[in-house]
C-alpha cells in the first residue's frame, strides 16, 4: 500500500543514485481551467510533464504533454475526476530511443528481468522495437547476461537502496539510465508479473534469466512456509 506513485516519489527521491519524478494528484477541473497552467508551474513541473488517470495500467489513459498551451485540452481528454501530474524523465540513450530496465527484488537479491527499447517515450515491452531489432536484442542479451556491466555500480547501489526502502519480499522495479548513471525510477511495486516469452526463437536468449527470476520466487515461497511451520 505505500508503493503508490506519489508515495514513492516522496520516499525514494532521497536514495543516493535515485532520480524519483514528482508526483502530485489534482482535481482534473483544475488542469482543465484556465489556471492549469500557473498550477502546475508554482509546483516547480516543467514542461513536458505526464498526466495520468489513476487506476489504469500498460499505459492506458497515460499521456504526455509538451506544451503549457496543450494543458487544458490533454486533460480533458482522460477520464476520472482527478489526474496524476508527473515530471518528465528523459530515457532516451545516444539513438535517441527511450530505455526501459525491469529488475526483480526477491528475497532480498536482483534478478533482471527485460530491457525494451523503443522510439515512443512510453516503452512497454509488447509495444517496443525489440522483435524487429536484432541489435535492441542483442543489448537486452548483454544487460541479461551482466547487469552491472550495463547499469553500472551508481545505479545498483541504487536498486539495493529502492529495495531496503520498500522492505518486500517480492518487487520490481522500471527504471531508465541518464548520462551520469542515474537511475530514473518509473515504478516500483509488488505487483508485477514475471511473463515467460512465447516459443519464438527470437526470445530464447531470455529464457535463462525468467528461469531464474521464477525459480528465486518458488524458493523465497517454500523458505517462508518452512519459517512459519517451524515457528508454529
Amino acid at each position: 500500500m505505500r508503493s503508490g506513485r506519489i508515495d514513492n516519489a516522496r520516499r525514494l527521491a532521497h536514495l543516493p543514485g535515485v532520480v524519483a519524478p514528482k508526483t502530485l494528484l489534482t482535481a482534473r477541473d483544475v488542469l482543465t481551467s484556465g489556471r492549469g497552467a500557473a498550477w502546475v508551474l508554482n509546483r516547480q513541473f516543467t514542461f513536458p510533464l505526464l498526466l495520468r488517470s489513476p487506476g489504469y495500467h500498460t499505459g492506458r489513459n497515460f499521456i504526455l504533454v509538451e506544451r503549457e498551451t496543450d494543458l487544458p485540452e490533454a486533460a480533458a481528454s482522460l477520464p476520472g475526476s482527478e489526474l496524476l501530474v508527473i515530471e518528465y524523465l528523459d530515457a532516451r540513450g545516444r539513438d535517441g530511443s527511450a530505455r526501459k530496465y525491469r529488475v526483480m527484488l526477491i528475497g532480498g537479491k536482483i534478478y533482471p528481468l527485460h530491457l525494451a527499447i523503443s522510439r515512443n517515450w512510453k516503452v512497454h515491452y509488447f509495444t517496443s522495437d525489440m522483435a524487429d531489432q536484432a541489435e535492441h536484442r542483442a543489448e537486452e542479451s548483454t544487460f541479461l547476461a551482466d547487469m552491472r556491466s550495463v547499469v553500472g555500480d551508481k545505479a545498483m547501489a541504487a536498486l539495493s537502496g529502492i529495495g531496503d526502502a520498500l522492505g518486500l519480499d517480492y518487487a520490481g522495479v522500471d527504471f531508465g539510465m541518464n548520462a551520469d548513471g542515474d537511475l530514473l525510477l518509473f515504478e516500483a511495486n509488488a505487483t508485477m508479473v514475471i511473463a515467460s516469452p512465447d516459443g519464438d526463437p527470437r526470445w530464447a536468449y531470455r529464457r535463462a534469466a525468467i528461469t531464474s527470476a521464477i525459480d528465486a520466487v518458488v524458493a523465497m515461497i517454500r523458505e517462508r512456509a518452512a519459517d512459519g511451520n517451524s515457528a508454529t
